[in-house]
C-alpha cells in the first residue's frame, strides 16, 4: 500500500464522516436510506472509484450516524429503532436542563464502544467465528427467545396500592394488553411489508423507511404536539459528574448488548442493550445512557467489522449487504484498514457530537417547541413522500397510529420492533403467513 493510497483512504473516511454527520442532523432520516441512494448513484452513473475507497466513505457515514443521530433523538424527539430506549431518560434530562449532559454520556459510551470494536474484535476473531458456527443453526430459536423476553418483560407493572383492588388490576392489565396489541399490530404490519412491495418497485429498497419512521419518530412528535412540551434553558457544565464505575458498567453492558445485536438478525441495538442491562443488573440513568451509546455504535459498526473479519465475513446489516455488491473483502490487511478507519471516524464523530450539542443547547430553548416539532414532522412527511411516494405516506400513517398506542397507555415501545423481528423469525422458522393472508 503506497502512501498516496493511504492518504486517499483517510480522505474518503473523513468525507463519509462529514456527509454522515450532516445527514444525521435531519430528524428521522436513517443513514441506510442515504447509503442506498449513494450505492444507486454509484451503479447508475458508472463512477470510476476504487471500491475500497467507496467502502471506506460509506463506513465513515455509518459511524458518524451512530454518534450524531443522538442530537435529533434528544433535542428534536425524533428517534429511530435503536434510540427509542434512551428517550425517557434523555428527555427527563432535557426537562431538567441537562440535555447536553445526556448527549455527552451517550457519546462517551459510543466512543468506548468504538474502542472496544477496534481492539477486541481483531483479538477474538477466531473465537467469534466459532460462536457464529454454533449459533447459526439455532438462530430461529434465539430470535424466538428474544421475542419471548420482550413479551414477558411487560410484567410486572407497579402501580402502587389502590383502595379498590379491581381498579388496580384494571390499570395493570390495561398497559400490558396495550403492549401486546402493539406487538400484534406491528408484527402484522411487518408481515405485510416484508411479503408485498407496497411502495413503487423502484423504491423497494426503502420499503421499511415509512413503517419505522411512523412507529418511532412521528408518534413521538405527535405526542409532543398534543401535550404541553417546552424546552427549558439548558446548562452547559464544564464536566459531567459521572462515577467511573457507572461508565465502566454501562460501557460493558452496552458493548455486550450491541455485539449480540450485531450477531443476531432482526435484533437492534435498543433490544440488545435493554437485554444486556437486565443481564448486568444495570441501575441508574447515567449508566443506562452510556450503555445505550455503546450498544448503538457496537451494533452498527460491529456488523461492518464482522463482515470484514477474515474468519467470518458475516453479512449483517444493510451496509454490509450493500458493500458486498461492490466489494468482497479478501485479506486481513483490508480488515485492519477498515478497523483503523472506524477508529478515525469514531474519534471525529465524538467531537462533532459534543460541539453540535453545545451549540444546540444554547439555541434550542429560544425556539418555539411546537413550531420545531411541526417543522420536524413536515421534514419527515416530505422525506417519506420523496422516497416512497404516496403509498409510503399511507404506511407511515398506519405505523404512526400503532406507535401511539404504547405512548398513550404507558407500555413498552420495544413491542414496535415486532415489525422486523416477527417476519424474520417466521422466515427462519420456515413458517409462511404471507400466502395465508393472500399477500402473494
Amino acid at each position: 500500500m503506497t502512501l498516496m493510497y493511504l492518504m486517499l483512504c483517510i480522505l474518503f473516511i473523513l468525507m463519509g464522516t462529514a456527509i454522515g454527520s450532516l445527514m444525521s442532523m435531519l430528524p428521522g432520516l436513517h443513514v441506510y436510506n442515504v447509503i442506498g441512494f449513494f450505492l444507486l448513484f454509484y451503479f447508475t452513473m458508472g463512477l470510476v472509484i476504487d471500491p475500497m475507497l467507496m467502502t471506506l466513505m460509506l463506513i465513515g457515514m455509518l459511524v458518524s450516524y451512530a454518534f450524531v443521530f443522538t442530537i435529533p433523538s434528544i433535542y428534536f424527539s425524533a428517534p429511530d429503532d435503536s434510540t427509542m430506549f434512551i428517550l425517557m431518560p434523555s428527555q427527563r434530562y432535557l426537562k431538567e436542563r441537562k440535555g447536553h449532559e445526556a448527549v455527552v454520556l451517550i457519546a462517551t459510551g459510543a466512543l468506548i464502544g468504538v474502542i472496544a470494536i477496534t481492539i477486541f474484535v481483531p483479538i477474538f476473531m477466531n473465537v467469534l467465528g466459532v460462536i457464529w458456527d454454533i449459533a447459526m443453526p439455532n438462530m430461529h430459536w434465539i430470535i424466538g427467545a428474544v421475542i419471548a423476553f420482550m413479551l414477558l418483560s411487560e410484567f410486572p407493572k407497579d402501580f402502587g396500592r389502590h383502595k379498590n383492588p379491581l381498579h388496580g388490576l384494571k390499570e395493570a392489565w390495561k398497559t400490558i394488553l396495550a403492549g401486546y396489541l402493539t406487538f400484534f399490530l406491528s408484527a402484522l404490519l411487518g408481515i405485510i411489508v416484508f411479503s408485498k412491495t407496497l411502495v413503487p418497485v423502484e423504491h423497494g429498497f426503502q420499503s421499511l423507511m415509512a413503517p419505522l419512521i411512523g412507529l418511532f419518530a412521528t408518534s413521538s412528535i405527535i405526542l409532543n404536539l398534543i401535550s404541553k412540551y417546552e424546552i427549558p434553558d439548558q446548562n452547559l457544565p464544564k464536566s459531567v459528574d459521572a462515577d467511573p464505575r457507572e461508565i465502566a458498567h454501562g460501557s460493558l453492558a452496552g458493548s455486550v448488548g450491541g455485539l449480540f445485536a450485531a450477531f443476531i438478525p432482526a435484533v437492534t441495538a435498543g433490544v440488545g442493550g435493554y437485554m444486556a442491562s437486565h443481564a448486568f443488573a444495570q441501575k441508574g440513568d447515567k449508566s443506562f445512557l452510556v450503555s445505550m451509546g455503546a450498544s448503538r455504535v457496537v451494533y452498527y459498526v460491529g456488523a461492518i467489522a464482522l463482515f470484514f473479519l477474515p474468519t467470518l465475513h458475516l453479512r449483517r446489516g444493510a451496509l454490509a449487504m450493500g458493500i458486498n455488491l461492490i466489494f468482497t473483502p479478501e485479506t486481513v490487511q483490508q480488515f485492519y484498514l477498515v478497523d483503523a478507519g472506524i477508529a478515525l471516524a469514531g474519534l471525529v464523530s465524538f467531537f462533532v457530537v459534543i460541539y453540535a450539542s453545545r451549540f444546540l443547547a444554547r439555541v434550542i430553548p429560544k425556539i418555539n417547541a411546537k413550531l420545531l416539532n411541526l417543522v420536524v414532522l413536515g421534514i419527515l412527511v416530505v422525506l417519506v413522500y420523496l422516497m416512497t411516494s404516496w403509498q409510503g405516506l399511507i404506511i407511515m400513517s398506519v405505523a404512526t397510529a400503532i406507535g401511539l398506542i404504547p405512548v398513550l397507555f404507558n407500555s413498552r415501545r420495544s413491542h414496535c420492533l415486532a415489525v422486523i423481528l416477527v417476519p424474520i423469525w417466521l422466515n427462519m422458522s420456515g413458517i409462511s403467513l404471507g400466502a395465508l393472508l393472500g399477500l402473494w
